[in-house]
């Protein structure tokens, strides 16, 4: 049997990886000639006029916006649009959105749901953390996780659950031309400036690699006026750049050096396999199994064990002072070619609709 029509549930069309993701997933599906539907919380955010024309958007009104609890009402709210959307596949694109899937069975017992795991499934600190993923998974027919940690994660937290290691596609324009860079180390640093990420650890960094390293973080977030006072604080206004939102990331990838990840935890930074497919070297926190995976050779960066300043600057002075191989850093993000990456979905939806 074949998945022809896919329910792509989303709270929102905000700027981060999840929802990127899920709108390029989307796209990819319509051109293989599937029916696709996301069914939005809000139009808020701004990736909505980036979709593609051909996927039918339905908006709830009135509008659930995130909250403490606006996931559950979420899920209520989707749950009343299914009789008339017929899916044969709810796509939730990752964690954030896996409370909606008890409420989305209860709604309608027909339609296979599929879980992407886009994070560890239990965070640090959070109490009960494994009997609460549990309950909030028990509808879920299938679960993608986006690299073989999370999944080997998932396999001893679900024992004799329906388990896949698929890969998030990565979306990269090759550089016409490599852009000239300027004189000294030019340090890239691209992520929401949330807690998660750390961005006041890239700062410290920065302020460790000393005067000739230029720093330029591409985000926005809730940390920004935070942000802002440290840069002042930290006397580095001549050496942070805070660039904000940028619609493409391609020219700083060609002007940098490496690629500074600072993260506390990831599912899989898709940043990373883009500045490989860019041909640009990564450092970072050891923040996710992803990239464990992806560092394997030493010209595609380091991964540093402690969350020290000091040594996440002592590695990318090693980093940038190696010869660079574009082809080798390229060749380590091949798997993650989107065409490849959809199909491998498609492939994946189609066979729990089979044995549904």
């Amino acid at each position: 049997m074949t998945a022809q029509r896919i329910l792509i549930c989303m709270h929102d069309f905000s700027r981060g990886g999840t929802e990127r993701i899920a709108l390029g997933l989307a796209t990819a599906w319509v051109q293989a000639g599937r029916d696709v539907i996301i069914v939005a919380g809000s139009n808020d955010g701004g990736l909505r006029e980036s979709l593609d024309r051909r996927v039918k958007v339905v908006k709830l009104d009135p509008p659930v916006r995130r909250g403490l609890f606006s996931r559950f009402r979420l899920a209520r709210e989707i749950g009343w649009q299914l009789p008339k959307l017929q899916p044969d596949v709810i796509f939730l694109p990752g964690n954030f959105h896996a409370v909606l899937a008890n409420g989305l069975r209860e709604a309608d017992a027909r339609p296979v749901i599929a879980l992407k795991i886009s994070n560890p499934p239990l965070p640090q600190g959070v109490p009960f953390a494994k009997a609460l993923f549990r309950k909030f998974t028990r509808a879920v027919d299938g679960f993608a996780a986006m690299n073989s940690g999370l999944a080997r994660e998932l396999e001893v937290l679900l024992p004799g659950r329906k388990i896949v290691t698929l890969h998030d596609p990565v979306y990269v324009r090759p550089m016409a031309e490599t852009l000239r860079r300027e004189a000294g180390r030019n340090i890239l640093w691209i992520g929401r400036l949330e807690p998660q990420k750390d961005p006041l650890l890239a700062l410290k960094t920065a302020q460790a690699l000393g005067a000739p390293a230029r720093l330029f973080m591409l985000g926005e977030g809730s940390l920004g006026e935070e942000v802002r006072l440290a840069i002042a604080k930290m006397k580095l206004t001549d050496r942070v750049h805070l660039v904000g939102h940028v619609g493409e990331i391609e020219p700083y990838l060609a002007r940098s050096d490496a690629l500074l990840i600072t993260s506390r935890y990831e599912g899989g930074p898709a940043v990373a396999v883009e500045a490989l497919a860019a041909g640009l070297p990564v450092v970072s926190t050891d923040c996710s199994f992803l990239l464990r995976d992806l560092l394997t050779r030493p010209q595609a960066g380091r991964l540093v064990a402690s969350r020290k300043p000091g040594d996440l600057a002592a590695a990318l002075e090693e980093v940038c002072a190696q010869p660079r191989v574009p082809d080798v850093l390229a060749a380590l993000a091949a798997p993650f070619e989107p065409q490849a990456c959809a199909k491998a979905y498609l492939d994946w939806f189609d066979s729990l609709v089979a044995h549904d």
